[in-house]
């Protein structure tokens, strides 16, 4: 329980723009307590928290009945995205967002002149969509093979095999998604 209320409470703070300390402001507590909670250390009383979601505000119930899935930031800096280094030939790292419940990941990947996504084809089981941001791309599908530029994008069913190369002397970079499509009904 200890650590859904810190988690709750965390998420929720953060959704409504409050530091801790501004939180402890608001509800007349110390921003220790706030981070000892969040922190799981420390559990609160019902009329502690109660004061606590009046200072956002927000009932008790309703703090309990959020979905948290919901509460997740919607924003992100550069540098909060988590940032990997590529093993592909000369491909500079990518940062990946946060994965959603769904499955859905955004990538954000730069390609460095001559590079690839490497020697074998890449399969997904998610669909992929893609933007070219910078430079140029060239993607290559089965056998279609198309140069793309700034602005242009495509989009590869899941489970079809694709490469991307900048066969160019410019850096190129290109905001990827997968996701799972939608059924229709």
């Amino acid at each position: 329980m200890n650590d859904d209320i810190a988690t709750r409470l965390q998420l929720v703070r953060q959704r409504y723009g409050l530091s801790q300390r501004e939180l402890a402001k608001r509800a007349g507590v110390t921003n220790s307590s706030i981070s000892m909670i969040e922190q799981g250390r420390v559990s609160p009383s019902i009329s502690s928290l109660d004061k606590l979601l009046g200072a956002i505000p927000m009932s008790i119930s309703q703090f309990f009945s959020l979905d948290l899935s919901d509460l997740r930031p919607l924003f992100f800096k550069a540098t909060e995205l988590c940032e990997r280094p590529s093993h592909a030939a000369g491909l500079e790292s990518y940062r990946l967002a946060p994965q959603n419940d769904s499955g859905n990941q955004l990538i954000y990947q730069v390609f460095n002149p001559g590079s690839h996504t490497g020697q074998l084809m890449i399969v997904s089981a998610q669909e992929t969509a893609a933007i070219i941001v910078q430079g140029v791309i060239t993607v290559t599908s089965h056998s279609e093979r198309k140069q793309l530029v700034v602005s242009d994008g495509f989009v590869i069913p899941a489970l079809f095999p694709y490469r991307l190369d900048n066969e160019t002397q410019e850096q190129a970079a290109v905001v990827i998604q997968r996701y799972h499509p939608r059924k229709n009904n």
